[in-house]
């Protein structure tokens, strides 16, 4: 029987390959979901010839559509732009029911996310195949938000009121048939993940100790350089862009006479980018592969690393250990907009695991 894998990212296709090495998996195949701004040209350095017995890609759509008719009217062409949206929901599902259709029964799968109602297709991909295991991969630090979902998932309300008339039920049916994804919680998972995590009962933890990177990154020299790893905190609205170069500039302060680099998130705007470049005159540096890629397989690993919350530094204090220095800087929450809970979760996480190698950071 083959392993199935499903990502949409090079850092969830990162996860995949120490899986596929941890779990010494033969027949194994890849189906890598694009149209989340990701291009093949993303994962290719990251696939090398024989490490897969099959690459599959698949383009799920979700563009915003804008229809409005004076001569229909606010009512009528809101109900155009719902059935667009339908059709192109239906199209999404029927491309990923066709990969689904052609594996038949499939000794384990790996997801590179599970986030609730956010990551449905892929809880439609594992729900819609029969399997013997389901593993779920990190996708930063969101597998701690998946693990604490599914401890409070018998917490969770649902409604379960049925739609009265009979074309209300037919009408359910047709959806949930060729239209909505399938995205009920799995009875048990297998978390396979570097993150330290109090699983819910019946669910399993695997520790991904990076054991395939850490063996390439053994002989592994740091430079001279402090790496500083950007996010998208102005992007997704975490903070006010003012505050964001307020932190980098003081942190510019704190690395005063070091040669410190900034890395950009792939998201990151250039608006964003360009304040910093001119106004707190730092160097940027853009990296094409996930940063634990870039400092295990190609050698480039700086002397410090240094992001806010970002999870790589988690990942690369697994990876390199000893070699290098990781400082996580502290975001105060007064200076958040929004999902408090969640940095603050990631920080305690941050905290619990800190050393003399890894280091907390308070302006």
């Amino acid at each position: 029987m083959v392993n199935v894998f499903l990502i949409e990212t090079p850092f969830q296709l990162l996860n995949a390959i120490e899986a596929k090495n941890y779990f010494e998996l033969a027949n194994n195949h890849l189906v890598i979901r694009l149209g989340v701004g990701l291009t093949r040209e993303a994962f290719e350095p990251l696939i090398k010839q024989g490490d897969w017995d099959r690459v599959q890609y698949v383009t799920l759509e979700y563009e915003n559509l804008e229809f409005e008719s004076r001569l229909l009217g606010k009512k009528l062409s809101d109900r155009v732009r719902g059935y667009r949206y339908e059709y192109q929901q239906y199209a999404n599902r029927r491309k990923l029911d066709a990969i689904m259709n052609s594996f038949g029964r499939v000794k384990n799968i790996f997801l590179g996310n599970y986030l609730k109602d956010w990551k449905q297709y892929m809880r439609h991909f594992a729900n819609n195949l029969r399997y013997e295991s389901l593993y779920l991969l990190d996708d930063g630090t969101d597998i701690i938000q998946v693990n604490n979902e599914r401890k409070n998932a018998p917490l969770a309300k649902y409604n379960t009121k049925r739609p009265g008339s009979w074309f209300s039920r037919i009408k359910a049916m047709y959806h949930e048939t060729i239209i909505d994804w399938n995205d009920k919680d799995a009875e048990r998972v297998t978390f396979f993940t570097a993150y330290d995590l109090e699983v819910r009962d019946g669910d399993l933890l695997i520790r991904n100790e990076y054991r395939y990177l850490r063996k390439i990154a053994a002989n592994t020299v740091p430079s001279d350089e402090i790496l500083f790893l950007g996010q998208c905190l102005v992007e997704d609205r975490y903070m006010k862009d003012e505050f964001y170069l307020d932190y980098l500039r003081r942190i510019k302060e704190y690395f005063a006479g070091e040669k410190l680099v900034y890395v950009p998130h792939p998201r990151e705007s250039s608006e964003i980018i360009d304040k910093i470049k001119k106004s707190l005159k730092l160097e940027i540096k853009r990296i094409h592969v996930p940063i634990e890629y870039e400092i295990s397989i190609r050698g480039n690993a700086p002397k410090v690393l240094a992001s806010f919350f970002c999870s790589a530094l988690e990942n690369c204090r697994v990876i390199l250990g000893q070699h290098i220095k990781i400082k996580a800087f502290y975001l105060a929450p007064e200076h958040l907009l929004r999902l408090h809970a969640n940095v603050r979760n990631i920080y305690e996480y941050f905290e619990n695991n800190a050393d003399a190698d890894f280091e907390i950071v308070k302006l």
